[in-house]
């Protein structure tokens, strides 16, 4: 009797372990090493009028472009907006929180009231661009100087980029 119930116990024990779902690297449980995680964005440049190119960062690898910064950014408790600095234009136009238009009044740009009645940070004013690597994002303004200048595997200086 008692060799009957471990039995039933083990082969039930067995069951239940082989139909559990096997840890996948999206679920909460699966651990990953800092040396595995690496950004991944996209970004599509414009047809024509634009030349902005990666550099070998200083662990000697290629960058991919990831991003081109036209403009200023706000945080607010419903999301982050992102206007052109330009004209005001807003870019992340899905964040529905976000007015529409927002002009910076000269070189100074100010967070509106967002659509929700809420205040702003500001949390970016930039113009330039960003490339990523293995080791980490590496940003210059179109003049080519290193904006993230803590960021280690970064050249301090790049080509110019030019946007037209």
């Amino acid at each position: 009797m008692f060799f009957d119930l471990v039995l039933t116990f083990t082969l039930g024990a067995a069951l239940v372990a082989g139909s559990a779902a096997p840890y996948s690297a999206l679920s909460s449980t699966h651990r990953r090493d800092v040396t595995q995680q690496v950004a991944v964005a996209c970004f599509q440049p414009p047809t024509s009028g634009f030349e902005c190119t990666c550099p070998t960062d200083l662990n000697n690898n290629t960058g991919v472009l990831i991003n081109v910064f036209p403009g200023y950014q706000c945080a607010y408790p419903g999301g982050a907006c992102t206007w052109s600095d330009s004209d005001g234009s807003l870019q992340n136009v899905h964040q529905t929180n976000c007015p529409p238009v927002a002009p910076c009044a000269g070189s100074e740009c100010l967070c509106p009231i967002d659509l929700n009645h809420d205040t702003g940070v500001l949390i970016n004013q930039f113009t330039g661009y960003q490339c990523a690597y293995a080791g980490g994002a590496c940003t210059w303004d179109f003049s080519g100087v290193l904006q993230n200048i803590f960021q280690t595997n970064c050249p301090s200086t790049a080509s110019v980029c030019f946007i037209s």
